[in-house]
This record gives C-alpha cells, structure tokens and sequence, in this order.
C-alpha cells in the first residue's frame, strides 16, 4: 500500500524471486530429459560396440541391453550432477570445501561450468574424455571422502589439501551404475549436458529474433522446486 511502500517493495521481490526459481525449475525439467537422451544414446551406442568386439549379443538372450536399466542409470547419474550443483551453490551447508583453491579449480563442478562454451574444434577435443574424467572423480570423492593425512602426502604439501567427508550414499554408489560404469563418455556430449543444466532456454530477444540464455541460479532453489524437478523425471 501507500502508507506502507517497503513492504510491498518486499512482497514484490519475494513474489519474483518465487517466480524466477519456478521458472528454473521448468527449464530444468526440460535439461535433464534432454540430457538423459543424450547419456541414452551414446551409452547405448559403446555398449553395442563392445559386444560386437567381444562376439555376444545384446539385443536379446542372457546379454542383452535393459533399456530400462539404462534408462535409470542415466536418470541416476543426472542426479548426481544436479546434487553437486545444489551443494556448490549452497557453501552454508559447509560440506564442500568451497574456499579451497585445489578443489574450486581442479575438482569443481564451477571449474566444468567454465568451458561450457568453450568451442571443441577438433575430433580430438570432441571425443575426448576430460568432462567424463572429471566428473567420476568428483563422484568418486563424494562417495568415498578424501583424508590428505591418509593419502600419504609429504606434511608440508597436506596443508594445502582439502578434506571431504564420503556421503556413501546409494545414489554415489558405483555399483548402482553397472552398465554405465563400462561407458565413456565423449567431451562433446557432456559439455552439452553441462551447458543445458548451466544455462536456461534460449528466448527471443525481440531483435533480429535473436535468442538470448541466461545462467541458471541454482542457489536460489529450493525443496519444493526440486521436488517438481523430481518428480516430471519421474514421470518421463
């Protein structure tokens, strides 16, 4: 009202911060059916190179690829990424250490973020395997933990190391993963799933019908927008 201008000033940006992580969740939904399609189909395509190399069928018999099971291994390691990008977006949790310059630039999901864009010119760069590298490693941290004092570092170089604690949770568990575990994916399809779940849907701008992206803010979701999230890939 008139007489009260700071508060509807409040309600105003309270009611367009709502609206804006709704809307992030939508374009999340559409990233991560996106991007399970694309795990899908070049997961489906190693698989079937390797079971031509080694002679044994797939498509049926004791061998053969469960397109249900791989359907849920995708599902599953989509997960893993959107749990590492709430956590990073979220250093109050205190459980990454966030202000550690060798994980921020070596193992953090921010440090893919950053060549999202980068252009792979190369066949090379393009079917290469660093995002996939990286990311089983942050994986792999995430379930097991890291200790510096018990990896056997000289003292004087520990200091500088992070400690992480292993969550050993199901959705970490390599073993829940076994069809995907015998994948590598290429640079160019993760740089994608990277991008998609970085940067919203392209709208027109309105000039020249170009298309515009913002960055997706994942620091300002919360539990009922993931649960949306959650629940439309459910139902995918």
């Amino acid at each position: 009202t008139d007489g009260q201008p700071g508060q509807c000033r409040l309600d105003t940006l309270d009611e367009n911060s709502h609206k804006h992580a709704f809307a992030v969740s939508d374009d999340l939904k559409y990233a991560l059916r996106n991007a399970i399609e694309l795990l899908g189909n070049e997961a489906t395509q190693q698989l079937i190179a390797q079971a031509q190399e080694r002679k044994a069928g797939i498509y049926s018999g004791h061998n053969a690829l469960d397109p249900d099971q791989l359907s849920r291994e995708c599902l599953r390691t989509m997960y893993r990424i959107l749990f590492l990008f709430y956590i990073e977006a979220r250093p109050e949790l205190d459980y990454l250490p966030s202000d550690d310059e060798t994980w921020r630039l070596g193992y953090s999901l921010e440090s893919l973020r950053d060549l999202e864009n980068v252009r792979l010119t190369t066949e090379e760069s393009r079917r290469g395997s660093y995002f996939h590298a990286s990311l089983q490693r942050m994986f792999q941290l995430i379930y097991n933990g890291y200790a510096a004092q018990r990896q056997g570092f000289l003292q004087e170089s520990s200091a500088n190391a992070f400690s992480l604690q292993g969550l050993e949770s199901h959705l970490f568990d390599p073993a829940r993963t076994p069809l995907l575990n015998r994948v590598t994916f290429s640079n160019e399809t993760l740089q994608q799933v990277i991008q998609s779940m970085s940067l919203t849907r392209p709208n027109a701008s309105g000039r020249g019908g170009r298309q515009r992206r913002g960055r997706v803010s994942y620091t300002q979701l919360g539990i009922n927008q993931l649960g949306a999230v959650y629940e439309a890939l459910l139902s995918y």
